[in-house]
Formats: C-alpha cells, sequence, structure tokens
C-alpha cells in the first residue's frame, strides 16, 4: 500500500473513506453506552431549533435532520460523526493539493492527520462541533486561496458559504477568518482580492446564513457563554498577575501537546536535516506562518483580556491540525523530494489507521484493563429493560439531572420525549397520565443517596397539587464487560397523576 500511495497519491481517498466505514462498524459493534458530545446529540435531536447552548447549531441541525429522517439510533449518530470525518479528510487534501505541487506531500500532509492524538482518537470518540469546525475550516481556506490564485464570482460565494457555515461550527472560528483576512491582506495578490466588490458578495452572504442563529445569540447570551466562561476560569489563582501569566503559560503547553507528536515523527522519518532547511520559503509557507502568528496574537488577547486561565486542547485543535500543510510547504519549499521519504512515513498512519479500531474495542471489551469503566460500558440497556418490566408501563416522559443520561435514556427509548435539567431552556411536549407516568432517573454519587435538589425543585414546579412524594428506587445493574459484582447505580421513580 506505502508503494501505491507514492505512485497514486489520490488513493488515500478511498483508503479514507474505507477506513471511516471501519470505524462506524466498530462503533456498532462497541457498546451502546455513549459519551458525553454522543449523548448531547441524541437529545438534541429531538429538537430543530436557531439554539441549544453554548455552541453554535450546525453539528446539532445536521444530526437533528439525519435522525429525523432515518429515526433514532446508534448508526444515525454514528453515521454522522464518521461522514464529517471522512469529509475533513478529504477537503483536507484538496486544501493541501491546492498550495502543494507535489501530490505525495499533500498525501503526506492528509495522513499526518494520524499523528495528532486530539483528532484521531478524541474526534473519533468525543468530538462533534469541533470536526464540524475543522470541515468548515478547510472549506473556508481552500475559497480563500481559490480565490487569491483564480477570482472568480464561484469563489467569493464558496467563500462567503464557509465562511457562514464556519461560524455556525464554532464561535472561535472567528480568530481564524480574522486571521485568515490578515495573511490574505500581506499576500501579494490580497488586497486587489478584498477590496473587490465581490467580496462584499462574501460577506453579505457569510452574514445570511448565520443570521438567524445569530438573533437567537443576541436574546440569549447568557445561555451561550455563561458555561464556557465558567469552564475558562476553573481553578483561577486569586492574584491578578497569577492570572495574567497562567493563561499564555497554559496556552504555550497544550500548543507543544498538539504540535509534539508530528514534529517527532517528522523528526524521525526526515532526520534533521530537515529542520535545518526549513527556512525555506514561498508565498504558501509565508500565508500560513503569518495566519498561526495571527492567531496567537489573537488567542493570547483573548486569554488576557478575558482572564482565561483554563483551556482545553479541544479548543485550540482546529489552530494547529494546520500545521502538517505548513510543514509539507517547508518541505517542498527546501527542495527534498517527498517519493525519497513517502514510502517510511506511509508506514506510520497506515499502522495507526489499523491500531486505533483495535484500541477502541479493547478499550471497551478489557475495561478492567484500564482500571475504570468507560462511558460506553454503562448498562443503559440493561436498566431501561428492568424499570419498564418491573412497572409494566412505557413512560410518557423521562426527565433527568444530567444530560449524559437523558441522551442515553432517549436512544433507549427514542419515541418517548426526553428531557434534561441541565438544559433548562430546551422544553417537550409530553402525554401524563396513569398509562404514561413521568420516569425521573439519575446516576448517584458516591456521597448522594437522596433524590437531586434540581429534579424535585422541577417536579413540584411544573406538576403543581398533582406531585406526591416519590417511591425511591435503586436499580444496580452489572456494567457491560465488567467483572461480576461490579454494578452501575440508577436511581430512579415514577410519578404517576392523583
Amino acid at each position: 500500500m506505502h508503494r501505491l500511495l507514492v505512485r497514486r497519491p489520490d488513493t488515500i481517498i478511498p483508503l479514507f473513506a474505507g477506513y471511516f466505514l471501519l470505524e462506524f462498524l466498530v462503533r456498532l459493534a462497541m457498546p451502546h453506552g455513549m459519551r458525553y458530545d454522543e449523548s448531547q446529540q441524541a437529545l438534541f435531536s429531538q429538537w430543530l431549533t436557531l439554539g441549544y447552548d453554548s455552541q453554535p447549531p450546525l453539528y446539532n441541525w445536521v444530526q437533528a435532520l439525519a435522525v429525523s429522517a432515518f429515526g433514532l439510533s446508534l448508526a444515525t449518530i454514528s453515521i454522522v460523526k464518521n461522514i464529517v470525518l471522512f469529509l475533513v479528510f478529504l477537503s483536507y487534501y484538496k486544501l493541501a493539493k491546492l498550495v502543494l505541487s507535489d501530490k505525495v506531500l499533500a498525501a503526506i500532509a492528509t495522513l499526518s492527520l494520524f499523528t495528532i492524538p486530539q483528532l484521531f482518537w478524541e474526534a473519533q470518540r468525543d468530538l462533534t462541533h469541533t470536526v464540524a469546525q475543522l470541515l468548515t475550516i478547510n472549506l473556508f481556506l481552500y475559497g480563500a486561496i481559490r480565490t487569491l490564485k483564480t477570482p472568480s464570482t464561484g469563489s467569493y460565494v464558496f467563500t462567503g458559504i464557509a465562511l457562514g457555515l464556519g461560524m455556525l461550527s464554532k464561535y472561535n472560528f472567528a480568530l481564524l477568518a480574522i486571521a485568515a483576512i490578515v495573511a490574505v491582506m500581506v499576500h501579494p495578490q490580497g488586497r486587489s482580492r478584498i477590496f473587490n466588490w465581490r467580496f462584499l458578495l462574501t460577506l453579505v452572504i457569510a452574514l445570511l446564513i448565520f443570521l438567524p442563529h445569530g438573533l437567537w445569540l443576541i436574546h440569549n447570551l447568557d445561555i451561550a457563554s455563561g458555561r464556557t466562561l465558567g469552564i475558562m476560569e476553573e481553578g483561577a489563582p486569586q492574584s491578578a498577575f497569577a492570572k495574567l501569566v497562567q493563561g499564555p503559560l497554559e496556552f504555550v503547553k497544550l500548543v507543544v501537546v498538539i504540535c509534539a507528536p508530528t514534529l517527532v515523527v517528522y523528526l524521525l522519518v526526515f532526520g534533521k536535516s530537515l529542520f535545518k532547511k526549513l527556512g525555506h520559503s514561498n508565498e504558501w509557507t509565508r500565508f500560513f506562518g503569518i495566519l498561526f502568528a495571527a492567531i496567537a496574537v489573537l488567542v493570547l488577547i483573548l486569554i488576557v483580556a478575558i482572564g482565561m486561565t483554563a483551556l482545553r486542547d479541544r479548543w485550540l485543535l482546529p489552530f494547529l491540525f494546520l500545521l502538517p500543510i505548513y510543514l509539507c510547504l517547508k518541505i517542498e519549499a527546501a527542495g527534498i523530494k517527498a517519493a525519497d521519504f513517502g514510502k517510511r512515513f506511509f508506514y506510520i498512519p497506515l499502522a495507526m489507521m489499523l491500531i486505533i479500531p483495535a484500541l477502541l474495542l479493547i478499550r471497551v471489551t478489557f475495561p478492567t484493563l484500564f482500571g475504570s469503566y468507560d462511558h460506553y460500558n454503562t448498562p443503559y440497556p440493561a436498566f431501561v429493560s428492568q424499570a419498564l418490566t418491573l412497572e409494566g408501563k412505557t413512560p410518557g416522559l423521562v426527565l433527568t439531572d444530567n444530560w449524559l443520561q437523558a441522551g442515553n435514556l432517549h436512544l433507549q427509548l427514542p419515541h418517548v420525549p426526553a428531557m434534561s435539567l441541565f438544559f433548562g431552556n430546551l422544553k417537550t411536549n409530553f402525554q401524563w397520565s396513569g398509562d404514561k407516568p413521568i420516569l425521573v432517573v439519575w446516576r448517584p454519587g458516591k456521597n448522594a443517596d437522596g433524590v437531586p435538589a434540581a429534579l424535585t425543585n422541577w417536579l413540584q414546579e411544573t406538576l403543581g397539587s398533582q406531585y406526591r412524594e416519590p417511591d425511591v428506587k435503586l436499580a444496580n445493574v452489572q456494567y457491560i464487560h465488567g467483572k461480576p459484582g461490579d454494578m452501575a447505580t440508577f436511581g430512579y421513580f415514577w410519578i404517576y397523576p392523583k
């Protein structure tokens, strides 16, 4: 295969299609417990609305449309993720070919995504909005660079569509868009492209695409920003000077963490001589170099301005996953022949494409080897079957205090409305009768035996005089692939009208 990739680099397209088909089948073979982002998509698929929570709605809309067309199942959750991931890799390859003359280098750059753990591992397990953002970044930069090289009305329209969708993927897309304008302005043809009437067309199209959600955002700033800002301030020191230092240091640390594996692989494959030749440049190395520099300045300004002290690698991944294209541009500018190193390099991503699915299966099949049970192993199917069998009823509403449980329970009962009080703004109509009682579920903590106060308060406020003290039950259900005696505990009760 590695020799074929050197002779025919476009072979990576069917290779990626086969890989993400394999990942889809692997996910279906895994237990049907879902992690946080999958569970959120299952829960949110009940609504098609202008806004949901602290993330823009692009991925939610795509998922909700898939569920409305094919029904809610693990297959509809997983197929959307794997199609989007395939499009990320495909569009990355198209972008790489746009700026690189050597197709082998474009293939190397794209396959280098398998050297970024946050992409080849975390994106497969748990990321949704970030994955959509990666795709829109590729499309936006492709449109911008195509406009720089061969401007046309179509390229301006394409760039506007990608810009609008990007702003609907994640809000920090705005940082990349601003940085891209800086990089375009510095490009020799950049100013003539921006001071062209068709650039106004780009902006108008982007604005029209974002406008419906933008209006929702204006009226729901607390929902859109509150939780994210809270995460950013976690563990913040009391001293103003310490805050000023901690945020930038955390930024630098995460940049190193994300970039280090790729740089190490390139060092092993291309040798130390590569880094001695990285001083060579051309118009596209300068474009991406300015893009990275502008993003870094903007992120640091944001960190200092809002006192951000806690960052997550997923927030920086969309800005750093372009590193392989930049490195390959440097390799090409230095005159290094990719074919001389391609065969050796291709062994690494091809091996990863076998190792990653195997590790996913091993992680959930033998969880005790890792010292803990993953969310995949939580026995939601067995719990739902047990609770409904004992009661002899199907609920009219499933109510939880946490979206992880809400999404997982909704997956098991796709025709029953589900609500999580964590997202109090997302409400649904439901039937409530003697034949359709409310099923209230939560996961008791180690030191918490009672009903969470949020659930009790909501029931009292919503049901009023119809509320009665619940008959609380605890269900201990063995973990999927767990050792005998290793139990997951669920707290639950049923609420009937008086």
